[in-house]
């Protein structure tokens, strides 16, 4: 096809128009795509997966053709006293974090990041705020205008009573769930029964005097379970007798037999119950046998002395060999067994400096490689070595 074109343009000297007969986006698409980059912190990224098109160079040839020096250019490392003047903006409150983050061209939540490393946890920091300037002092005494403001503050309030009920409601349900299901292990608060969301529900109820029907969405009850639950709750434990007998053949093994085993006491004592019974009654109410579980090897010893400063502070760009290192220990695992290798990466070019290769990560395996590394940089090269 192209091809054609070809001799067509050389025979008669007009250029092809064939390109623009089968355009693949319409201007509506492209407009829409410019004006989703500009109003969304353009980010190319983010436009192109929600968009789902165009490509990224598609997508800045829209952009300089649509909407000239709008787009964002990457760019370097952004200098310490940018970074403190858009922190000192977002703390005065001059600028909010995401326009301070436009006038630099990085994300909020790089601002953000900035604020929290320069401040740090200075709580007592106080940055006066600028106060909002007065209105017309006409507008201010129309009577109309205060009593809309009054009705106003008087819908916020009763707004704010009503989220602040909901929270407290929510708060019990999360209080109340947690008590219910304990610190046994396997206990999780969204994993409850039938039975402990009916209780759950009417000490709620009792305490915060709300009505019940109104919790049963909250906690997660259909209305004809809870009030069958209800009934439930006032017959008689049929499990109470049996519930003692493997309490105290629990107690009796130090809490060390499961369900068969206390299934195999209760028989050899002329109780005949299901094992399956037994083990619902154990679940229940978490009799947990003590099992000792395998600790997987680990040669870390603890610090022997301080710890050094950070450095690299995660600037891990080297502009000459031999400047800055890198090194960890990986494991793999392999049919004979375990190995694992312990390289050193120069963050120049990525080059690995040295490595050794071993069974078990001692001490020994990072020496060899220590050693084999310090044996390679040129008199007067003196590189940093960075670890987690």
């Amino acid at each position: 096809m192209w091809h054609r074109d070809w001799l067509d343009e050389q025979e008669t000297g007009v250029s092809s128009q064939r390109g623009e007969r089968y355009a693949r986006y319409t201007e509506e698409q492209k407009r829409a795509a410019v004006d989703h980059y500009l109003t969304h912190g353009r980010r190319a990224s983010r436009t192109m997966r929600q968009m789902g098109y165009p490509s990224k160079e598609v997508l800045a040839s829209w952009i300089d053709e649509l909407a000239p020096g709008e787009r964002r250019i990457r760019r370097g490392p952004v200098p310490g006293e940018l970074k403190r003047d858009a922190v000192l903006k977002v703390a005065s409150g001059e600028l909010s974090s995401r326009e301070a983050a436009e006038a630099v061209g990085v994300d909020s939540s790089v601002v953000r990041n900035w604020k929290r490393q320069l401040l740090g946890d200075a709580k007592g920091l106080m940055v006066a705020k600028r106060e909002p300037e007065r209105g017309d002092s006409s507008q201010q005494d129309d009577p109309d205008a205060l009593r809309g403001e009054i009705a106003t503050l008087r819908a916020d309030l009763e707004r704010l009573r009503a989220e602040q009920r909901a929270m407290e409601i929510r708060l019990a349900i999360m209080k109340g769930a947690a008590e219910l299901v304990g610190k046994e292990p396997g206990a999780d608060p969204d994993n409850l029964t039938s039975r402990e969301k009916t209780t759950l529900i009417k000490d709620i109820s009792e305490t915060l005097g709300v009505n019940a029907e109104s919790l049963l969405k909250e906690v997660g009850i259909a209305r004809s379970t809870y009030y069958y639950q209800l009934k439930a709750m006032r017959r008689p434990d049929k499990n109470a007798n049996l519930l003692s007998l493997v309490r105290e053949a629990f107690g009796n093994s130090r809490r060390r037999y499961g369900y068969k085993r206390i299934h195999l006491e209760l028989k050899s004592a002329g109780i005949i119950v299901s094992a399956k019974r037994i083990m619902r009654l154990m679940t229940s109410h978490g009799m947990v046998p003590v099992l000792k579980s395998a600790k997987r090897y680990s040669s870390y010893k603890g610090e022997i002395g301080g710890a050094p400063a950070n450095l690299v502070n995660r600037d891990f760009h080297a502009t000459a060999p031999n400047r800055l290192w890198v090194t960890d220990i990986t494991e793999f695992s392999i049919p004979a067994g375990k190995v694992y290798l312990s390289p050193v990466i120069d963050c120049h070019d990525g080059m690995p400096v040295a490595w050794t290769i071993g069974t078990s990560p001692n001490a020994a395996l990072a020496n060899g490689m220590l050693r084999d590394a310090c044996a390679t940089p040129r008199p007067g090269e003196t590189p940093i070595i960075h670890s987690d």
